[in-house]
């Protein structure tokens, strides 16, 4: 599938302010789900600097130096992207180890993949996770494939999807006392959830081109590290595993890491920010390689 993307974002400050470097996530990556085929960044005001930096997940991250007092920001990130995996299952293990939980990995990746593996301590010792925990467990039999699905289905079964634009994500025991979450504390759920069967997991920010007609916003879902087979992102939000409605920006361990932008001003009063994004699926005649 070919989508447009459009990224806008406003900051608004109540006086004029000197901006600190100013990090961006909002370059899409290119991997084997998905080809970025063009990316154009606009910035008002423009940046006198801008360093290209690649994180430790091989993320493309820009870092913004602005000059002066400024009291507004505006930044706007338009892509072309292809998505290219239509079925979410098209792998199999090539161990069989791989297929029953806990996971098993080959020694050489252990240290490499602890960052992703250390659950949190207090989700494992919550009565309302490990509850939820065993539900899974019932419902996959401790075989690997059937409890990421059942980890993606069972999420939006027993929780509202609700829509909150500020704040961290909740820790899971929250999430699951309130009985709703976003996005974003779907995906710290799931995350925790395949940690605690040894499953490497990972936060990733991105897009999501919605089946119902709503606005698209940035989206949050997890990513489990399976082997031989690579990163597998599962949305609890949609109750499914990522295929070609999905483009990911960034992945992180720590989801705070995954933020669009990062940075402080100096200068007194208070901020406002507004956002919005557009999805629109184009035919492939109308694919464009552009620039980078």
């Amino acid at each position: 599938m070919l989508l447009s993307l459009v990224h806008s974002m406003r900051f608004t400050f109540e006086n004029p302010v000197f901006l600190e470097p100013f990090c961006l996530r909002m370059k899409p990556r290119t991997d084997p789900s998905q080809t970025l085929l063009s990316f154009h960044l606009e910035s008002l005001p423009e940046p006198d600097r801008i360093e290209c930096i690649a994180d430790l997940d091989g993320n493309d991250l820009s870092r913004l130096w602005f000059g002066g007092s400024h009291r507004t920001l505006v930044l706007k990130a338009t892509s072309r992207v292809r998505t290219l995996r239509t079925n979410p299952f098209d792998f199999l293990f090539h161990d069989p180890r791989a297929c029953a939980l806990p996971m098993s990995y080959p020694p050489r990746l252990n240290p490499l993949l602890s960052p992703y593996r250390l659950p949190d301590a207090a989700s494992l010792k919550g009565p309302l996770f490990r509850k939820f925990m065993g539900d899974l467990l019932d419902l996959s039999q401790m075989e690997t494939v059937p409890f990421l699905v059942a980890l993606s289905r069972h999420i939006p079964e027993i929780l509202t999807n609700q829509s909150r634009e500020e704040g961290p994500p909740r820790s899971p025991e929250e999430t699951l006392e309130e009985g709703s979450g976003s996005c974003r504390d779907f995906a710290l759920l799931a995350m925790e959830a395949c940690r605690a069967m040894n499953i490497a997991a990972r936060f990733t920010s991105g897009y999501h081109l919605p089946s119902s007609p709503t606005s698209p916003s940035l989206h949050a879902w997890a990513e489990a590290y399976l082997p031989e087979i690579g990163w597998r992102g599962l949305d609890p939000s949609e109750g499914l595993l990522t295929a070609d409605c999905h483009v990911a920006l960034v992945s992180s361990p720590d989801p705070f890491l995954t933020l669009p932008t990062d940075g402080t001003f100096r200068g007194m009063g208070d901020s406002t920010l507004s956002a919005s994004v557009r999805i629109t699926p184009l035919p492939e005649r109308e694919e464009d390689p552009g620039s980078l």
